[in-house]
């Protein structure tokens, strides 16, 4: 084997890869030459142009005597307008708490603390991790939820529920302690 120094190997190197190189050229090109003239020969034209499509009878619009699909029927209305004060409605017009704006099962019973005046006041957790207290009479969720009570292990809510004629509902639920739901 013989030992050339690098820099002699290199140079040796490219001009053999040179001398292969220049050996594979093609001498003539008239075969793709001509291969080429035979694809455009037998090229497709281009696309054909779309067919005419015909003209669409123009239409008016005749809904200004029918209903509007958007507001109820003369006849929903009247039993709307009829049936909500005969059967109990909550108090819409009262100013809603920050704890109303969460729902339910977003919200964590978590303990009590007892003070001297209003008895037990109830610690709330919300989803985002924000502490409320909470007392009775407060209201919280999103279906007008009002606090009847407060015992060391559940709060019990009664909440209005829309019934869809223009009455409501009244529905009792409770948050129960964390804690005593494992038990």
């Amino acid at each position: 084997m013989i030992s050339l120094p690098p820099r002699r190997l290199g140079l040796s190197f490219i001009s053999v890869t040179c001398v292969l190189l220049v050996g594979c050229a093609p001498v003539s090109l008239s075969d793709l030459e001509q291969f080429k003239q035979g694809v455009q020969q037998r090229a497709q034209p281009g696309i054909s142009p779309a067919p005419e499509l015909p003209e669409l009878a123009r239409m008016g619009y005749l809904g200004q005597s029918a209903r509007n699909p958007f507001q109820p029927t003369p006849v929903q209305a009247q039993a709307i307008q009829s049936g909500a004060g005969s059967c109990p409605q909550p108090n819409l017009n009262r100013a809603k708490g920050a704890l109303e704006a969460v729902a339910l099962d977003q919200l964590t019973f978590t303990g009590t603390l007892r003070t001297g005046v209003s008895g037990l006041t109830a610690l709330v957790v919300s989803n985002e991790g924000r502490l409320y207290r909470v007392t009775q009479g407060q209201y919280l969720g999103l279906n007008m939820g009002e606090v009847l009570t407060i015992s060391p292990k559940a709060i019990a809510i009664r909440e209005w529920i829309a019934t869809g004629d223009g009455c409501w509902q009244r529905r009792d639920v409770s948050l129960t302690l964390l804690n005593s739901q494992r038990n």
